[in-house]
């Protein structure tokens, strides 16, 4: 990286406090949002937020009796809420199009989705379903066919509500800043070939994801969607769950930042999806925490505008191919 590029990454360890919060919501009676992740962490403290003004949350998770659990504890809380779940492995393409057929027979608006759900620093050598190093397939291609069944209604909700308040967020991460140059390994995508350190492929999976921010609107023109990217934060989630940190390094991250509670990154993530300030002119650009646009690495910016970003739109639409 370069100095700028260091000099912005540890910026974003101290981030100002967050000025679009909860009272500074909308009310959302009517709205539907899908959040993908949501039965825990910062997904799940985005569903609260959400639920909390109102908005009808569905809550795309892989495994049932974890979101069943989770309704169960969201209804006391909220026991008005209108909340409802759909099962899929995004590590599993061939769960995602039921997932997403059963979701649009139920639903006729789609005010906004958050592709929360990710994975970070797995055990050496782990695979999706499909056979893809497991950041790659949970992090990009699972969202990215999700996305694809739900393109339709999004669209013409956006059509139907007032301007820029139909929004996607690809939730990436300041770990983009790893990633290879431009953003994508293409001689070796799957990390199968080299080895490198787990910063790094994570990194591509989230560089990916900034792309898709700005792929999708350039794929969509006029669609009047929001489509948009942001790093939510450094969070005590259950992100870290395959390698948890001990008391050591936890305290040696806490000298160089403090661990905030996932209802920060929801203040990140909310600004992207509610605020106001955010419109289809801010399409393809990067949220930072907690609450502010922010700069994405500059390869990685010049990746996704040039034949970079054509290229990771065509591959990724090669490997969902045949689970559309």
């Amino acid at each position: 990286m370069s100095p700028r590029d260091w000099w912005e990454f540890v910026s974003l360890t101290r981030p100002p406090a967050p000025t679009f919060v909860d009272k500074d919501y909308p009310d959302l009676s009517g709205k539907v949002f899908l959040v993908t992740g949501g039965a825990s962490g910062i997904g799940n403290a985005v569903v609260k937020k959400l639920l909390g003004k109102n908005a009808k949350v569905w809550i795309l998770g892989r495994r049932q009796a974890v979101l069943d659990k989770c309704v169960s504890d969201l209804k006391e809380e909220f026991p008005k809420a209108q909340l409802d779940t759909v099962l899929a492995d995004l590590s599993d393409l061939p769960t995602i199009k039921p997932a997403a057929e059963l979701f649009l027979k139920k639903e006729t608006k789609l005010n906004g989705i958050i592709h929360n759900a990710g994975v970070m620093n797995p055990p050496e050598g782990a695979k999706s379903k499909q056979g893809y190093e497991i950041q790659l397939g949970t992090n990009d291609i699972g969202p990215f066919l999700l996305q694809e069944f739900l393109d339709d209604l999004v669209i013409a909700t956006a059509k139907k509500e007032p301007a820029n308040t139909v929004r996607i967020l690809w939730v990436s991460s300041m770990g983009h800043y790893f990633a290879a140059e431009g953003g994508v390994n293409w001689d070796d995508i799957n990390y199968e070939k080299e080895k490198a350190g787990w910063t790094t492929v994570y990194g591509q999976s989230k560089a990916i994801d900034i792309y898709l921010s700005y792929m999708w609107a350039k794929k969509h023109p006029g669609s009047g969607v929001v489509s948009i990217s942001c790093h939510p934060g450094l969070l005590n989630t259950e992100l870290d769950r395959y390698h948890k940190f001990g008391p050591l390094m936890r305290g040696m991250l806490a000298v160089i930042s403090p661990i905030y509670p996932p209802a920060y990154g929801a203040f990140t993530e909310l600004f992207a999806v509610l605020s106001p300030s955010i419109t289809t002119k801010n399409d393809g650009n990067y949220v930072n925490p907690w609450g502010r646009l922010g700069r994405i690495r500059p390869d990685v910016k010049e990746g996704m505008e040039g034949e970079n970003g054509e290229k990771v739109w065509k591959w990724l639409k090669e490997q969902v191919s045949k689970y559309e």
